[in-house]
């Protein structure tokens, strides 16, 4: 069984909504001059680029990526042995943008993260983000057959 976790836009959600209007503008001014292109790949970039995480429980392997505009994944497989750990780490996050008559607009996003460790305590990949964490915690190391690492709770 394999999982794909998408863990967050690249440039947060407020980049994601400029990418969609890179892309509006650029299909608008399209009919006038072909250079309108750039603006479409370029909010086609912004919008769909995500970080995501892939776990594969069968063959006991994982890969970390960047998903360039939603569909192209390069990175290799790398394996799940017995010497790294599972530890859950609380993250916070904010996004903040400010309009012509000086608005601020705010996102924040608090969670927690699967991180995989290795035996020293050192952060190897984060594997998913979720909003309540243990059940997904149990989940993972079940299906892994990893330790929990307790230290960071």
């Amino acid at each position: 069984m394999q999982k794909v976790n998408k863990l967050g836009e690249v440039l947060g959600p407020v980049g994601s909504i400029a990418g969609y209007f890179f892309t509006i503008v650029g299909i608008t001014q399209l009919f006038n001059s072909y250079k309108a292109i750039i603006f479409i790949v370029f909010g086609l970039f912004i919008s769909f680029t995500s970080f995501v995480a892939f776990v594969d429980f069968d063959a006991k392997r994982y890969r970390g990526a960047v998903k360039l505009f939603g569909i192209f994944i390069v990175v290799k497989w790398k394996i799940i042995d017995s010497t790294l750990g599972l530890r859950i780490k609380r993250t916070n996050r904010a996004w903040r943008t400010y309009s012509a008559s000086n608005r601020s607009f705010s996102i924040s996003d608090s969670n927690f993260l699967i991180e995989l460790v290795d035996s020293q305590g050192k952060s190897v990949a984060d594997i998913e983000r979720f909003r309540s964490i243990k059940e997904a915690l149990l989940f993972y190391s079940m299906q892994l057959g990893l330790p929990i690492d307790h230290s960071a709770m």
